[in-house]
Parts: structure tokens; sequence; C-alpha cells
């Protein structure tokens, strides 16, 4: 069993506990370092001036604890970027894509949650 996951969502406290549990079960790890800001999935998508200080973190969770699992998740009714779900859905592969990139080592999966809250994977690097 590895030590670390990596999660990166949105500060939204109506999806960490349903993230943290799913990552655990479906990565088979103790700890989820969880990388949070409001709308996170559209700075790791683009680049924007918050990208470096989000990938920054990735790298310690990487580097220090050994995740060798990432995640990037977006949800419905985000007030830190609302846009439509087939918007977040995007971002979140483009999203999931680039870590793939920078971690050709590491599983990438892309995570949404709908109005009900359930996990649904929509992208796997």
């Amino acid at each position: 069993m590895d030590e670390y996951g990596t999660a990166l969502v949105c500060m939204d406290g109506r999806i960490q506990r349903k993230v943290a549990d799913y990552l655990s079960a479906s990565f088979g790890v103790r700890n989820i370092d969880t990388i949070t800001t409001a709308g996170l999935v559209r700075y790791v998508a683009e680049n924007t001036n918050q990208t470096r200080a989000i990938l920054d973190n990735v790298e310690i969770s990487v580097a220090t604890h050994g995740s060798r699992n990432i995640a990037v998740v977006a949800h419905h009714d985000c007030a830190g970027n609302p846009v439509a779900a087939k918007v977040q859905k995007d971002q979140v592969s483009r999203a999931a894509i680039r870590l793939a990139e920078l971690y050709p080592d590491a599983s990438v999966i892309g995570l949404w949650l709908g109005e009900h809250w359930i996990v649904e994977k929509v992208h796997q690097a």
C-alpha cells in the first residue's frame, strides 16, 4: 500500500470528505495530500498567476511524500469557477493531461461531482 495520494480540489467543504474517501479507496493509500483553492481546476488547465503555486504543492507531494497517484477534481455549483459542467469537465481533462505530462510515473485521474455529489471519473491519464 502506498502511503500518499494527491488531490487537487476546490476548497468547497461539500466535496472534501467525499473526495478523500473515494481516493483513499481508489488509490489504496492512507493519506491524501489535499491542495485546495476556489475553482482550482481552471488554474491547472490554464496558465494563470496561481498555476505555479499549485504545481509547487504537487511537486512537494510527489517528490517528498512519494505520491504516485494524482486526482484533479471539479464540482457542480462551484463559486470559484462558475461555468457550465461541460466546461469544467473539459478543464478537468486538460488539467489531468497536463499533470500526466509533468508526472509521467504517476497515475492521474480527473473527477467530477455533479448536483447529487456523487464522484464520477471523467478522465484517466
